[in-house]
């Protein structure tokens, strides 16, 4: 072992003394050039952010790929220009004297779109960046107009260079400022009253407050926010260029006056005419709302229209009205009478989209006399009926092992089903699997892959309905965008040694509380799941003796009342960082469980437990449990670098009276592409158990897990990843055929498993393909200091002691496929 690992030392010296010869950034530099390295910013007496100053440093250095080595400068710096240039002349005389023959010939000539190879690393790569003497001037100069503008106006930036015999240059830039300017006092100065009191009775929630450091991009949002108000007072016409500001610095020192002033609206006397008249801004009120649902973005279509009047708005369509007028009103927020405001522009914009039964949505207005507006809705129908398909091949952990097949699915779609902006989706699923049966002697060999012997297929049918549908009336607002979907599938699975169907159906109500929270209740789910076993395949079950695997093909019912909160900040103002939130609760059986005690209190016997003490619903016991999850997320965006997520999961589960365990489809697991990515989907715990004759049984009553990412950029459609994920499941209770699974407070974290790799990713912008290498890092099946498994990634004797012990071999990597990102 020692021999080897000298050996590996080696090889990795050579290999870094090649790969930094390779990598030299400044190969391709002329004399007097330096590759600028780094910008750095010293600043000890602001309280600014380093980031926002470097902001206004040009240029910035060559791009380090996860901070560390210059990934697209070397490809730049793989190629020969002159050889690149040599072979690109040739190309083209061959090229040109082939076009010549097909000119002879009467034929067009061809285009050459082939790149060579040295072109494609020069598109892909990127120039060294020199440094520049004029730019870092400039950036100097910046960076002390920024200075001024958060308050420090009596302040220095000064600029050095070193320049390193490697022909690097690192530039310094040295911050020197008095304190900021503080805000002394706000004034108002106003064109006429009309428009004061919309201002002075907000100026609690004004941004520029005295006390406060003097501030431009604070004073840029509050005329933003000035604007916004009178706009959503009726005042079409007022922009954020009729706010501005006059700032007194003179009369005590290291404070500041503000006058915040607002100008009337100046229009041309006649469009001939270069002289302007300034004149009070007007309050608009709408007049007529017009909805155009026949609008065509091609222009050149002439539809004969009608026009009807219903829910205060005038409804112009061609031929037949499609949509129900009253679906369509509920989506617009803008009313006849009513002040003109921009907010309801913008609710009823995404209140249509929200429909998904247009294309196109715009609102315009035009003016009227007499202060009106009239509302131009038009909307272009989007496609009503679509048909797509899908295939796919599968690489699935289940019950049984590693499932191998393919799969495919034709998708139907029908927009606007009942002309109430519903929409019906059915899917056709279908699939061949190649899995290794139970009673398999060679399920643990890893070899002899079985041949197709499954066949799945089933429809599963979704429709979506924009209001509530309940025989009561429940009061939601419009922007509470409330929706009804119903869902209903059936999975149909056979092969030689069992048959199961699955059926489901369910019923959701979601709405969204505010920009940011959204509600879910599915006030029932029945799962119901029919199993029609082998009689040598049931013999192989009850010989393993795991109650999850007997459970998983045991017939079952499973009626649950789900409830779920989302909490997103992304996209919200723009924020590049943001959280995210999910919780869910789950109830199953108890509503149920309940009647029937209740009954039998009334008439006793009415309901008769089984020989398990379970009570049956159509002579199929049902699950009952409790059930909660939470899931937190944040996205940090590191400018340059990339981005940052952190994720961290829980959950536990609570089987009750009618069923000892929870449901197969409940139950937690551990590992697979969207877990913990050095163990493969269900290989992991719980606890510290380890099934080394059937590994893929292990499931647990709950989890805990937590996940951190690197994400960046390589170039174009490639991104990259490193990560690190910890985490396990455990039983809620001690399982004589599990030992150390069960969860105890003293010791859990002992049990937890670590897991790092790195991962490439295609983002094609409508899906990503993932590709993940975990890596093995701490495995909680060994105990004390053995869990450290990475230490014996070089230890052949500890490798073949596992290998005798366990009869099969340590898998330190494991290899993951998915599609989009793992959270």
């Amino acid at each position: 072992m020692l021999v080897k690992s000298k050996h590996i030392s080696i090889i990795l010296s050579l290999t870094s003394v090649l790969v930094f010869h390779a990598c030299n950034p400044t190969k391709k530099l002329y004399d007097g050039e330096y590759l600028l390295s780094k910008n750095k910013v010293i600043d000890s007496d602001t309280k600014i952010p380093k980031d926002d100053l470097m902001d206004y440093v040009r240029p910035k250095p060559n791009y380090k790929l996860l901070g560390l080595f210059r990934f697209h400068l070397w490809l730049h710096n793989s190629a020969n220009e002159e050889r690149i240039e040599r072979k690109r002349n040739e190309r083209n005389i061959k090229h040109q004297q082939k076009n010549d023959k097909r000119i002879a010939k009467g034929k067009k000539a061809k285009k050459d779109n082939h790149q060579l190879f040295g072109e494609w690393l020069l598109s892909r790569g990127e120039a060294p960046v020199i440094y520049d003497s004029l730019s870092t001037d400039k950036s100097a100069e910046q960076i002390h107009f920024f200075l001024k503008g958060k308050g420090h106006f009596v302040s220095s930036v000064s600029d050095s260079v070193r320049f390193k015999k490697n022909g690097k240059a690192i530039v310094y830039y040295t911050v020197k400022a008095t304190p900021a300017y503080k805000v002394n006092s706000i004034d108002y100065t106003f064109p006429g009253d009309y428009i004061k009191p919309y201002i002075i009775k907000d100026t609690i929630n004004s941004l520029v407050k005295v006390g406060n450091n003097f501030d431009v991009d604070v004073l840029k949002n509050e005329r933003e926010r000035i604007a916004s108000i009178l706009n959503n007072q009726g005042y079409y016409k007022f922009t954020k260029k009729h706010v501005y500001f006059s700032v007194d610095t003179i009369n005590t020192p290291g404070k500041v006056a503000i006058n915040i002033a607002l100008k009337n609206y100046s229009r041309k006397i006649s469009p001939l005419s270069d002289s302007t008249i300034d004149e009070p801004h007007k309050q608009y009120f709408i007049n007529n709302i017009y909805v155009n649902t026949a609008y065509s973005i091609n222009q050149s279509k002439k539809n004969k229209l009608d026009t009807i009047h219903a829910n205060n708005c005038h409804f112009v369509y061609a031929g037949d009205l499609n949509y129900k007028t009253k679906i369509l009103a509920k989506s617009i927020v803008i009313f006849k009478d009513e002040v003109y405001q921009h907010s309801k522009v913008q609710n009823t914009y995404k209140l249509l989209s929200q429909l998904n039964a247009f294309k196109y949505i715009h609102v315009s207005f035009t003016e009227l006399g007499a202060n009106k507006l009239n509302c131009h809705i038009d909307l272009s129908p989007a496609t009503k009926q679509s048909i797509t398909m899908e295939t796919e091949g599968t690489s699935t952990p289940s019950d049984l092992g590693v499932a191998l097949g393919v799969s495919g699915s034709v998708v139907y779609q029908n927009k606007n089903l009942f002309k109430g902006a519903e929409m019906l989706e059915l899917k056709l699923k279908g699939g061949f699997l190649a899995q290794r049966a139970l009673n398999d002697s060679t399920q643990t060999s890893g070899n002899n892959t079985p041949a197709f012997n499954t066949v799945e297929y089933g429809p599963e049918l979704n429709l979506f309905v924009p209001r509530f549908l309940l025989p009561f009336k429940v009061e939601a607002t419009k922007l509470a965008s409330p929706k009804t979907v119903f869902t209903n599938g059936l999975n149909y699975q056979r092969r030689p040694d069992y048959m199961r169907i699955i059926t489901k159906f369910s019923l959701a109500y979601v709405w969204n509380e505010s920009a940011r929270k959204l509600h879910s209740v599915t006030p029932f789910t029945i799962d119901f799941v029919k199993v029609d076993l082998q009689e040598d395949f049931e013999n192989t079950l009850n010989s393993i003796n795991n109650l999850f695997i007997q459970n998983s093909f045991n017939s079952h019912l499973t009626t649950s009342f789900v409830y779920t909160f989302t909490y997103n900040e992304q996209d919200l103002n723009g924020q590049k960082s943001f959280s995210f939130f999910r919780g869910t609760f789950e109830s199953s059986g108890n509503a149920l469980r309940g009647l029937y005690a209740l009954a039998n209190r009334i008439e006793p016997n009415t309901f008769i437990k089984d020989d398990k003490g379970r009570y049956t619903f159509l002579d199929i016991a049902y699950s009952q449990f409790i059930k909660a999850d939470a899931d937190y997320r944040y996205y940090w965006d590191i400018h340059d670098l990339g981005q940052v997520v952190f994720r961290i999961a829980m959950g536990i589960g609570k089987p009750l009276d009618n069923f000892d365990v929870l449901p197969f489809e409940k139950s937690y697991s551990g590992g697979g592409v969207n877990s913990l990515r050095a163990w493969q989907a269900m290989t992991l715990g719980p606890g510290s158990y380890y099934n080394n004759t059937f590994s893929f049984d292990q499931f647990g009553d709950g989890r805990l897990e937590a996940n951190v990412e690197h994400r960046f950029k390589i170039f174009r459609l490639l991104n990259g990843a490193v990560f690190i994920d910890a985490g396990n499941i455990w039983l809620e209770r001690p399982d004589a055929t599990r030992p150390g699974g069960e969860f105890k407070l003293d010791r859990f974290y002992e049990q937890i498993a670590i897991g790092s790799g790195f991962g490439a990713r295609l983002d094609f912008n409508f899906f990503i393909v993932r590709f993940d290498l975990g890596i093995k890092v701490r495995d909680p099946q060994f105990s004390d200091a053995d869990r450290w498994v990475i230490k014996h990634w070089f230890s052949s004797d500890w490798k073949n002691s596992y290998n005798t012990t366990n009869g099969q071999k340590y898998n330190f990597t494991t290899f993951n496929l998915g599609v989009g990102y793992p959270f």
